[in-house]
């Protein structure tokens, strides 16, 4: 029972921090912002972090690694390359949807990390554009796409797609679903063969 309770308050902790992350930044954010938020006092914090930064490198690896845990088994799904990454794509944007402050603190404040922890996540993050990469190169190879820079392109498909979270809202009148098939259309009509 006391494990139970203190996971619930580890997930309550990366979720407030990451709000803040994302609503006010990082190095703009204090431990005291984040203590008040949840209701614990400074030295409880320390009970589930050493300090600001691993809070912050623990949400950026937690977010890379939701998305790794959801796409890895459709890019090794036996299914026809395109039919894989349109799926891709619409579970990359369920994902960030459901988790949009993780995704966008890891976005934006990766830079934040010191050089050593900056490398833990983006091994992360290239693993998960070399997911894309490859099915994308198997498209080409399937010629269910035109020759194309499979790498230029898989950026282009990553980039497009993680620009969302800066204009995306729950709330918003296009649910994420809409949002990733627009995607898609927009995509697969311009590397189509």
């Amino acid at each position: 029972m006391l494990t139970e309770t203190v996971r619930v308050r580890e997930v309550e902790l990366y979720k407030a921090a990451a709000g803040l992350f994302n609503k006010r930044g990082y190095s703009a954010t204090s431990i005291r912002q984040i203590c008040r938020t949840i209701g614990i006092r400074e030295s409880s914090l320390y009970h589930y972090i050493r300090s600001k930064e691993d809070l912050l490198l623990n949400i950026c690896e937690k977010a890379m690694n939701v998305l790794l845990g959801a796409i890895e088994p459709i890019a090794k799904a036996d299914l026809r390359s395109d039919l894989k990454l349109k799926k891709m794509i619409d579970v990359h944007f369920a994902m960030i949807a459901k988790n949009s402050n993780e995704h966008y603190t890891m976005i934006k404040e990766l830079r934040s990390l010191s050089p050593a922890n900056r490398l833990r996540v983006t091994h992360l993050r290239d693993r998960y554009g070399d997911l894309f990469r490859k099915t994308i190169e198997d498209c080409v190879h399937e010629k269910l796409f035109r020759s194309l820079d499979v790498k230029m392109t898989a950026f282009a498909l990553l980039g497009m797609m993680n620009s969302s979270i800066r204009w995306y809202s729950p709330v918003g009148p296009v649910e994420s679903g809409n949002i990733a098939k627009i995607f898609s259309d927009l995509f697969f009509n311009g590397v189509r063969k």
